[in-house]
């Protein structure tokens, strides 16, 4: 069964071009290797965040109505241990590619598709879902916490009350980084990849108060672990 697609993507002028450039990583090919060499070797050896610390956050979070944003492969939603055997899974991501792979290794959840840009508001049912997922997606994404804040209003916005958004995000600044570490986190900047300058605990932090009544980080490695809750 083919999924549904909704595509609210801005026209490329309109698309700040640092999103743009990060979007273009997640090609067929590199997303081939993304399970092994990004979850696998990565986040254990340089972020110091192993992925089975992401997969008990999906075990512990996600609900029967699931928003999986910027899915990746699909990895963590075809491992999860969801509440109930057909959960609802919607996909979103500004990347055609992203949505293509992840939505095919998902199939028989028979998901729906979403590409749409974080920045504006999402062209999804309010108070609908039952949890969110942000894995890995925050430091693609540029302006500083006060800038890309706004993106959780928005998530917020499709959860139901007592909805729990969850996720992880490489860290720049405040949390302990060994001089190797540092040094790719630096090549990642380099190459446009990581737009988490000067990202911190305290500005994630700053940012969920603001719209979330409940949230805790741990800081596990260069990586931040997030869970919140909708008013």
């Amino acid at each position: 069964m083919e999924t549904e697609m909704t595509d609210t993507s801005p026209a490329p002028e309109r698309l700040d071009p640092r999103i743009a450039h990060a979007q273009e990583v997640y090609t067929r090919g590199k997303l081939a290797i993304y399970d092994k060499w990004v979850l696998g070797l990565f986040c254990s050896a340089v972020w110091k965040c192993p992925a089975h610390v992401m997969r008990k956050l999906y075990d512990t979070s996600a609900g029967r109505r699931h928003l999986d944003i910027g899915p990746g492969t699909g990895y963590f939603v075809d491992r999860c241990r969801f509440p109930v055997p057909d959960p609802e899974i919607t996909l979103l991501d500004l990347s055609e590619e992203c949505l293509q792979m992840s939505a095919d290794r998902l199939a028989r959840f028979e998901p729906q598709t979403c590409r749409a840009n974080l920045m504006e508001p999402l062209p999804l049912p309010r108070q609908h879902f039952d949890s969110a997922a942000m894995n890995l997606v925050f430091h693609t994404i540029p302006g500083g916490w006060e800038g890309k804040g706004v993106i959780l209003k928005h998530v917020a916005e499709t959860l139901r009350p007592g909805g729990v958004l969850f996720g992880t995000t490489v860290l720049a600044e405040g949390v302990p980084m060994s001089r190797f570490t540092h040094k790719l986190l630096l090549e990642q900047h380099r190459r446009g990849n990581f737009q988490n300058q000067g990202d911190d605990p305290q500005g994630l932090e700053r940012q969920l108060a603001r719209y979330f009544p409940e949230y805790e980080v741990r800081i596990r490695g260069a990586v931040a672990v997030f869970r919140a809750t909708a008013g």
